[in-house]
């Protein structure tokens, strides 16, 4: 088993600033003590509406996705659509970065064992950890 936490960035030819990504792994390695690796997809909406519509039965475009992996030493992978991340950012009138941050914080939270869909208490479980997670990097 790896005793090594690292972000790993598949781009699958999607170009986005992930610069900030070291100071995530940092925070993430210290406040959860993670030992496997993570891996982070970037996908176009055909590829993330055909994820969504096998593995949450919902045919439609999503944002952010997690999967957990059974392996000792890669935790999981979160993916994530840029094209829907960049329509969220401009209707929120934030920046494209600020919105990939917590896309990515969002989706390695439910790898984690977070879960803002059971209910009301954890979901505001999940989202003080995302806003503290996402202070420390932004």
């Amino acid at each position: 088993m790896s005793n090594k936490f690292e972000l790993l960035i598949n781009k699958r030819g999607q170009t986005a600033d992930f610069s900030w990504l070291n100071d995530l792994q940092k925070v993430l390695a210290k406040k959860f003590k993670i030992k496997s690796v993570i891996s982070v997809a970037l996908v176009d909406e055909t590829e993330i509406q055909e994820f969504n519509r096998v593995y949450r039965h919902k045919n439609k475009i999503t944002d952010v996705l997690s999967f957990q992996l059974d392996s000792e030493d890669i935790l999981g992978e979160v993916v994530i659509c840029l094209d829907q991340a960049r329509r969220q950012a401009k209707e929120a009138k934030k920046t494209f970065k600020s919105e990939l941050q917590q896309l990515t914080i969002h989706g390695i939270l439910h790898l984690l064992g977070y879960d803002h869909e059971l209910n009301a208490k954890e979901a505001k479980r999940q989202q003080d950890a995302e806003q503290g997670i996402y202070k420390i990097i932004a």
